[in-house]
């Protein structure tokens, strides 16, 4: 029996989309696909800070990933993202209903979904669950995805993913990821991340685990391991010093990350002490950590989110214990989103009292009303405890990302950074993009986009559903407004479409660039869109095709992984200054 209404998998299944909110741009590339002369001095940044830089034969070339996402498949216990990355992966369960194996071969890491996708069977899947089917399809009916079909194929032939709109599939296969590493990705950001709302709507005894502490050690455990299988031309950097020696020995620099919306598990620890906030980020570092977002979809003890999903809200009293603070936004914060309840349904209130233990007649107050021109924004900003956490993280050197928290965390975040004597902290917005009118609070205003850039820290476009040429246009526009400190925040397994097709591209196939091809099956960019990780390699030469791409390519995005290395090393240098 269906349950779940598309409206449901707003309330819950589309919890867990964790894409930036507001649609910015796709990721740009190497050049053309082929590995990039590494030591060659990169063109000057546009407007660029002054910062002490390298010599020019050791400046970095290639591009950096910011957010990306490759052991998905055993976040939200293990049964929302179908397959593993590699030969040697922990899958949850494969298509014999074996739990908690490991990956044999490019068929078994990659097969049919119907162990982590399809309804119960007595006899070819005792490891199904048709409440789990149902909230799957409506998270891909409500994303705008495609439905894939019962037992959804991958390897050998691919019938049914990866696909560019498919977000319930891995797209992180080792050789798509190397492929685009060829195409001269040279730093990539690697996060857990995790909801536990989601995380308990899909998942049944013996899955698991569905806290965000376990779930994010387990998936920082198997980025590592899987790094350790590959170091052929991967390597994990604990030190800035390690992406300049990795990159310029010609390899790929993993940094492990977090984007958890508990971290600690603390948002129903009690009263929290300076001392537990740094034991839990020490614990972290010493797992090599190195990347964090101290607020994610939910408000938690750190601080307010941002609004700009309705369906977070029930994620948010499930979680934290209250329903969103709101109030209006002023005419110049440039927000239009706003907050809609929806009515009573029986099968949400069915769901919330079968698998998320919430009270069936416990719903969100009613929004204020707000003037025209403006939307609503959370009234919670950075808590005492989120300072405390935001300091402990830079006394590590840490990188932080303002994403997801609302205005008034990510204006006090950076109002903390900038307060570091010797010209403060640097600060990362890693999937994100300039807000505009009529936009969410979780989007960058202007003075935000200018103190990133004055801290010297990075923003990763984000590219969602945006075709080359859109992405082209709206790095364009934040490489101007930080001088040049842009990079690409793909959010690829993140739960989000990646880049699409886009009409009259013409990117070009010969002996030198050849189509990616995996098993039986052969996608071309033209056709397919950024079908999987390694079809970023194709976009890059798309992005090239708009106007101005040739010199925003070369003289800015291939520059990115020196930017990252320099915004790095200014943490790790000003962290002795915190205080």
């Amino acid at each position: 029996m269906r349950i779940y209404t598309p409206k449901f998998a707003v309330v819950v299944a589309a919890a867990l989309s964790f894409s930036h909110g507001s649609s910015a741009a796709p990721p740009a590339k190497a050049n053309g696909g082929a590995t990039p002369a590494l030591t060659a001095p990169p063109p000057a940044l546009t407007n660029a800070p002054k910062p002490a830089l390298p010599a020019p034969a050791l400046r970095l070339r290639g591009w950096v990933d910011l957010h990306a996402h490759p052991m998905i498949h055993v976040a939200f216990g293990g049964k929302l993202v179908h397959g593993a990355p590699d030969v040697g992966s922990l899958v949850p369960a494969d298509s014999r209903c074996q739990a908690r194996v490991r990956a044999t071969s490019m068929e078994h890491a990659l097969g049919h979904d119907n162990s982590t996708h399809g309804g119960w069977g007595a006899f070819d899947n005792p490891c199904g669950d048709d409440i789990r089917k149902a909230v799957i399809d409506q998270l891909q009916q409500a994303k705008g995805a495609v439905v894939t079909p019962d037992k959804a194929r991958g390897a050998p032939d691919f019938a049914h993913y990866p696909k560019w709109n498919d977000v319930t599939h891995q797209k992180m296969w080792i050789d798509w990821i190397r492929r685009a590493y060829d195409g001269g990705l040279r730093v990539m950001v690697a996060l857990a991340t995790h909801n536990q709302t989601l995380a308990a709507a899909v998942s049944g005894p013996g899955d698991g685990p569905t806290d965000d502490k376990a779930s994010g050690d387990l998936q920082i455990d198997e980025i590592k391991a899987m790094v350790g299988r590959h170091r052929d031309f991967m390597e994990v950097a604990l030190t800035s010093a390690d992406v300049r020696r990795i990159v310029l020995g010609n390899k790929l620099a993993i940094v492990l990350g977090v984007e958890l919306d508990n971290i600690g598990n603390f948002n129903r620890a009690g009263a929290l002490s300076a001392a537990t906030i740094g034991a839990e980020l020490r614990r972290l570092h010493d797992k090599g950590v190195r990347y964090a977002f101290p607020i994610h979809v939910i408000d938690n003890r750190f601080g307010g989110t941002a609004i700009y999903e309705n369906a977070f809200n029930v994620s948010n009293y499930r979680e934290f214990g209250s329903f969103w603070s709101l109030r209006c936004s002023a005419p110049a914060d440039g927000i239009g989103f706003r907050v809609q309840n929806d009515g009573f349904d029986a099968a949400v209130a069915f769901v919330k009292a079968t698998k998320l233990g919430i009270d069936v007649a416990r719903n969100p107050p009613p929004p204020p009303a707000c003037p025209a021109g403006t939307g609503h924004v959370n009234t919670r900003g950075l808590t005492l405890e989120g300072e405390i956490a935001v300091k402990e993280m830079m006394k590590l050197g840490m990188m932080i990302d303002i994403d997801h928290m609302s205005q008034l965390s990510a204006d006090r975040t950076i109002d903390v950074a900038l307060a570091v004597p010797g010209g403060g902290y640097p600060l990362a917005s890693g999937h994100n993009g300039p807000r505009g009118r009529g936009g969410d609070e979780n989007a960058r205003t202007p003075r935000q986009l200018q103190m990133i850039a004055k801290l010297r820290g990075m923003v990763g476009v984000g590219c969602e559903g945006a075709d080359a040429h859109r992405f082209a246009r709206t790095y364009a526009d934040v490489a101007r407004a930080t001088g040049g400190r842009a990079g690409i925040g793909t959010d690829l397994n993140g739960l989000v479409k990646a880049p699409p097709p886009r009409p009259g591209s013409r990117v070009v196939y010969d002996a030198s660039f050849p189509k990616s091809r995996t098993g039986a099956k052969e996608w071309d960019y033209n056709v397919d869109g950024v079908a999987h990780y390694g079809m970023l390699s194709d976009y890059v030469r798309d992005i090239r095709s708009a106007p101005n791409g040739n010199a925003l390519v070369d003289d800015t995005f291939m520059s990115s992984a020196e930017v990252f290395a320099d915004m790095w090393r200014r943490a790790e240098v000003q962290k002795d200054a915190v205080r």
